[in-house]
């Protein structure tokens, strides 16, 4: 599998007051892909139809090949994701139906506040049910900046090491503050 990113992204703007946001991860996805010689592919949603409509689109052949990371950047619940459009969460559960095949084989991050919060049995059934190679995300409310800056050097250590073993290493070593002001968690 080649490596690539697709990002799928809440609409921050068209939302309640108290949770509308200026923010875009497109930037930080052409970075990274800049940085790696990698393509991206970048989408916003705010409904649970167009998120669905995504995720069955990039399960197909042709981007299941060329893209083998997932970043999904919501508002987060514990064990859930909030679509801007939609009153209720998407629960972990509900994502694991949704998806289909699109996570398999596949690096999964959550930049979501608090989404891998609790017990790491809902997070490890997540990533067991949908194959994913990885799953990644954050335990704890975060910072949209200091979130970016993480992700950019998660990417970058799993575009750049051959081993998987390594990249939780790598990161400790060289952002362990980060990631405990975060509360970041991997599950290989």
């Amino acid at each position: 599998m080649a490596h690539g990113i697709i990002c799928i992204e809440t609409e921050w703007q068209i939302t309640k007051r108290a949770n509308r946001l200026n923010l875009n991860s497109e930037p930080l996805m052409k970075f990274i892909s800049e940085m790696y010689g990698i393509p991206y592919i970048y989408r916003r949603v705010a409904t649970k139809d167009e998120f669905q409509y995504y995720l069955h689109q990039f399960s197909k052949k042709e981007y299941a090949n060329k893209y083998d990371i997932i970043y999904l950047s919501f508002h987060g619940q514990t064990h859930a994701i909030h679509l801007e459009g939609e009153k209720e969460d998407l629960s972990l559960d509900e994502l694991i139906e949704m998806g289909g095949s699109v996570f398999e084989n596949r690096f999964v991050h959550f930049s979501s506040c608090r989404t891998l919060i609790g017990s790491s049995s809902t997070a490890i059934s997540f990533k067991e049910k949908t194959g994913a190679k990885l799953l990644s995300g954050y335990s704890k409310s975060v910072d949209g900046a200091l979130s970016a800056v993480h992700d950019i050097a998660l990417f970058g250590e799993y575009l750049q090491r051959v081993r998987l073993s390594c990249i939780a290493k790598n990161m400790e070593k060289n952002f362990g503050e980060l990631e405990k002001t975060l509360g970041f968690v991997l599950f290989k």
